[in-house]
């Protein structure tokens, strides 16, 4: 099959999401201007470089309550600071429940115990 993602591919799932595997999860913390802690995970991150050491994430689509991005994103923007931690199998739980949209200003360390 010769794959061309603005053609479309016509199967039951993306089979971009499956050309880097297995994919890590990136759980990126970060905090709101506001001081709310948040969590999300991103399967669409990687080390990018060791001198100086730099990580990357790719924050993609939006929220309704954020103007065209994500908390994530936003907290990012405003901080200039964000953690990534990687996701173990034993957390697989709490990072999904982390994934959830909740409103703008919920804490998801909270919400995922």
């Amino acid at each position: 099959m010769f794959y061309r993602p603005e053609d479309g591919h016509g199967l039951p799932h993306n089979p971009f999401n499956a050309i880097v595997t297995p994919r890590p999860i990136g759980w990126i913390s970060s905090r709101g201007a506001d001081g709310v802690d948040n969590l999300a995970p991103y399967s669409f991150f990687s080390g990018a470089a060791y001198e100086p050491p730099q990580v990357m994430f790719a924050s993609t689509g939006t929220k309704p309550d954020r103007a065209g991005t994500k908390d994530t994103l936003d907290n990012v923007r405003t901080s200039g600071v964000f953690c990534v931690n990687l996701v173990e199998q034993a957390a697989t739980d709490a990072m999904n429940a982390s994934s959830e949209g909740l409103p703008a200003g919920t804490s998801e360390f909270d919400h995922a115990g």
